[in-house]
């Protein structure tokens, strides 16, 4: 496997590659894209840990400018909604892809608090192929020098076409897919509250302060 030493490779990318643009990423390639991604990520946040540390808030924008670009979230907004998407007219839809960005956008930098470029380390499972493929998994670890057992982290990603670039639509940690967890708390939402009840309910979630201090597992994803 491939390991990535946290901060060995913060300070090592910070030089070799500086301040790599988003269209740099090679995203014809979804194990190279997700590794690219990681590195560029310990960059970041290793570069922004004082802003995030004073505000963190901040992982939001780290998120939509590292993140957000290579994630097929509007896919993942009808997934999210099933047959209930096709129920909706045309500004609801839109009402809710734009709300569930935030969503998304939220939740992954709630996770990201966890992360600490001093402790922890990813490794990547083998590439496979992925030539002939509209679906591919990338499989990956976090791991915690001396402290909690690795996390496994499968992403699933996806391209529309061949020529398209290949786009994340769902991590799976520990077994817990992100994706169906969203569909269970929206399907019941939406039987209790509607769709304008559920829309706000996202809302609530995506203006949810981030704080440091949180001790998250996998159930919080949905909370």
């Amino acid at each position: 496997m491939k390991q990535i030493t946290i901060w060995m490779s913060a300070v090592l990318l910070i030089f070799a590659f500086g301040n790599v643009k988003a269209e740099e990423v090679d995203t014809s390639n979804p194990f190279k894209m997700l590794e690219q991604i990681a590195e560029r990520m310990t960059v970041r946040i290793t570069e922004e840990r004082g802003n995030i540390e004073q505000n963190p808030g901040f992982l939001r924008q780290i998120m939509v400018d590292e993140l957000l670009p290579h994630s097929d979230y509007q896919f993942a907004a009808r997934q999210v909604l099933g047959r209930n998407w096709q129920r909706l007219n045309g500004s609801q839809q839109d009402e809710f892809v734009s709300v569930f960005r935030e969503y998304l956008v939220t939740t992954y930098a709630r996770v990201f608090t966890q992360y600490d470029e001093t402790r922890h380390k990813i490794t990547f499972g083998r590439a496979g192929n992925y030539e002939n493929e509209r679906r591919v998994t990338v499989r990956a670890q976090l791991v915690e020098e001396g402290g909690r057992p690795p996390i496994r982290l499968d992403f699933q990603l996806q391209r529309r076409s061949p020529d398209a670039p290949w786009m994340a639509f769902d991590l799976v940690a520990e077994g817990v897919s992100m994706l169906n967890a969203q569909r269970s708390e929206v399907e019941a939402s939406l039987r209790q509250n509607g769709i304008d009840g559920t829309i706000e309910l996202l809302r609530e979630r995506a203006n949810k302060e981030i704080t440091l201090d949180e001790d998250l597992d996998v159930s919080d994803f949905t909370n």
